[in-house]
This record gives C-alpha cells, sequence and structure tokens, in this order.
C-alpha cells in the first residue's frame, strides 16, 4: 500500500471517528436523559440506569454511522483542499492513491454498518429486552407497593393489595392494553413470579380475565385456578422492538432456510432493510468523494457547508424510502443516489482529465 494511500486513509478515518464519537456520545446521554425517570420509578440503581441507555444507543448511532462515514470524508477533503495538499496531489498525479484510500474507507465503511445492523444492534436489543425482563420480574415480584398502581411497561399496569413475607402477591391486579384490538385485564387472589429455562413466569390462582374488544364494543370473562403469563413476552409487546429485530442476521437467515419462522415475509423485510443501510453507506461515500474529492481553485468567501449538504442528501434519501416500501424496495433510494454519485465522480473525472482514456475521449 503506498503511503501516500495510508496518510488519506488516516485522514478519513480520523474525521469519520471524531464525528462519530460526538454523535454516539450526544444519542447515549439523550437515551440516559429519557430512562432517567424510566428507570428510577422502578426502584432501580445507577448501574441499571448506564447498561439501559449503552445497549439502547446502538439502534439510534445504525442512523448515524453512514452518514459520519460520509461527512469525515468530505471533511478530510475539504481540510487537504485548504491546505492546498489535494492540489498537490493532482498535479503530481497520485491520484490513484487517492481514489485507493476512498476506496478501502468505503469498504470499511460499508463493513461497519452491516456489522451495526446484522449483529450488534439485535444483540443489544435481545440482552435489553431480557434485561427489561428481569427489571419488570423485580418490579413484580418485590417492588410493587401495595395499594399503588404501577406502571411497568407502557400499558402494563399492576396493583397488589398485600405481599406476604414469602413473596406471594395477595389480590393482584393487572391490566394490558398493548394490544389496540383488544384489552385484557387480570384478577387473582394470590400471584407468584418466579424464573424456569424460558424466563420469568407469573403464575395466577383463582382469578378471572376478562377481555374488551374495541371492535364489537363487546365484553367477555374466563375463570381460571391456576393461569401462567410469560413476563418476557409482555415486557416485548410493550417494547418497540419486535422479535425479529432482536435475532442476528445469520440465525434470522438460517431460520428461513429452516422454516422456523412463523412471519417469513416480515423477516425478509427486516434483512433486507439491514442490507439496504449497507448500500447506503457506499452511495454515501461517493457521493461525497464525488462533491470534494477534487481541487476547486475558485476562491469565495463563503461556502455551502458540505456537512450540512451532505446532511440533506440523507435525511432526503431517508424520506423517500420510507414511502417507498418494504422489500427489495429498500434498495431503490440507495441504488439510485450511487448512480448519481458514480454518474458525477466520472463527470468531474472526465473533466479533470484524471484518466487518460477519459481525457483522449474529452479532448
Amino acid at each position: 500500500m503506498p503511503r501516500l494511500s495510508r496518510y488519506l486513509q488516516k485522514q478519513f478515518f480520523a474525521q469519520a471517528l471524531t464525528i462519530f464519537a460526538a454523535g454516539a456520545l450526544l444519542i447515549w446521554l439523550m437515551q440516559l436523559l429519557r430512562l432517567f425517570d424510566i428507570v428510577s420509578a422502578k426502584g432501580q440503581n445507577f448501574f441499571t440506569l448506564m447498561g439501559q441507555s449503552a445497549l439502547t444507543t446502538p439502534t439510534f448511532a445504525r442512523s448515524i454511522l453512514y452518514v459520519c462515514f460520509a461527512i469525515g470524508l468530505a471533511r478530510a477533503f475539504r481540510a487537504m483542499q485548504a491546505s492546498r495538499e489535494l492540489h498537490t496531489i493532482h498535479a503530481a498525479q497520485r491520484t490513484g492513491a487517492q481514489w485507493h484510500a476512498v476506496a478501502v474507507f468505503t469498504v470499511v465503511a460499508m463493513a461497519s454498518v452491516g456489522l451495526v445492523a446484522h449483529w450488534i444492534e439485535p444483540k443489544t436489543r435481545q440482552t435489553s429486552a431480557e434485561w427489561s425482563a428481569e427489571i419488570a420480574a423485580d418490579l413484580v415480584g418485590q417492588a410493587l407497593i401495595p395499594g399503588r398502581f404501577s406502571e411497568v411497561e407502557n400499558g402494563l399496569i399492576f396493583s397488589i393489595a398485600d405481599r406476604r413475607p414469602d413473596g406471594t402477591l395477595v389480590e393482584f391486579f393487572f391490566d394490558d392494553t398493548t394490544n389496540a384490538d383488544t384489552r385484557r385485564t387480570y384478577f387473582a387472589e394470590t400471584a407468584r413470579v418466579f424464573e424456569d429455562e424460558a424466563g420469568f413466569q407469573l403464575i395466577l390462582y383463582n382469578g378471572a380475565i376478562q377481555y374488551e374488544g374495541s371492535a364489537r364494543q363487546s365484553l367477555s370473562q374466563i375463570r381460571f385456578t391456576q393461569y401462567h403469563i410469560s413476563l418476557s413476552s409482555l415486557i416485548e409487546a410493550a417494547g418497540p422492538d419486535t422479535g425479529l429485530e432482536q435475532i442476528d442476521s445469520i440465525t434470522l437467515i438460517g431460520d428461513l432456510l429452516n422454516d422456523a419462522i412463523s412471519r417469513p415475509d416480515s423477516a425478509v423485510n427486516v434483512l433486507h432493510g439491514r442490507f439496504a443501510d449497507m448500500l447506503r453507506a457506499v452511495a454515501l461515500c461517493v457521493f461525497a468523494a464525488a462533491v470534494c474529492g477534487f481541487p476547486d481553485g475558485r476562491r469565495r468567501s463563503r461556502k455551502f457547508p458540505i456537512e450540512l449538504g451532505i446532511l440533506m442528501v440523507a435525511f432526503g434519501e431517508q424520506a423517500i424510502s420510507a414511502f417507498a416500501g418494504g422489500g427489495a424496495f429498500h434498495y431503490v433510494p440507495p441504488s439510485v443516489l450511487l448512480l448519481f454519485s458514480l454518474l458525477l465522480l466520472w463527470r468531474k473525472a472526465a473533466r479533470a482529465s484524471l484518466f487518460p482514456s477519459i481525457g483522449r475521449q474529452t479532448a
């Protein structure tokens, strides 16, 4: 690898990592503030607050990672243009090392986004969901205050009249409004929380379940002697995450091949979204290289901030993707952006006569 290429890569990665570190820190602080009241209301400690905020950060960091790579690449080019280094590289006809560094940087950006989308984010979602189930079990089993209604998760409200020394909950009440179509209310004389190989379980004794349907405005009731509820499934239904988004892509593909997924269309849509993020990283990096990778001899007192330009392009692409539909349509907006960026790069290279064949054609 040429020394110039290594130098350029250091400049690119230094800018990208600096921007991503600042963005990730900001996201983590926002998550910390968002979860502070929630975790403190559940009687959890500072370690739980820090851990939960850290586990929810990769979900949001995935949305900015490829943008940070593109902005870092553009800022590095702008800095080299300001120091006249970019002019020297082109004047000395060392552009091969420059585009080699850009190619390596783009591949690393794509691989980094893929690592976060396919493995890190699903694993952190899964760990966060399991931890939330433990918090809910602790809250239901130990921290519920008799005579007070407590919201464990969004749409899950619990209440007890008393707690016996052995942990048995007396006059247990539970209202579940996580399903928009059906509201379920549980009553039981006693209840207990225990953990088995399937996770935390809530066992109700001598009670009833009331189902209230929103469509027909109907109310039905079923009485039981003993009833088991999985707290993990309740937390999963109440949270924004779905089970498919907590599975890494390798496991998800294996389950699809083995027909082990009950919703294969949703699983395929999740995979398309993850692979589309990798394509976005390539498209945005190529766009940044096409816009900023060539020396500009014009002296202007004010220049449009390239960071804002890349943010606007990324926002526009995401907005179009949101309305393009699921499945393979995930790839359409980033593919259009990639094609436009390649055409822009080719046009600028032809104008600068960087490649001999292009130079002869345009002469």
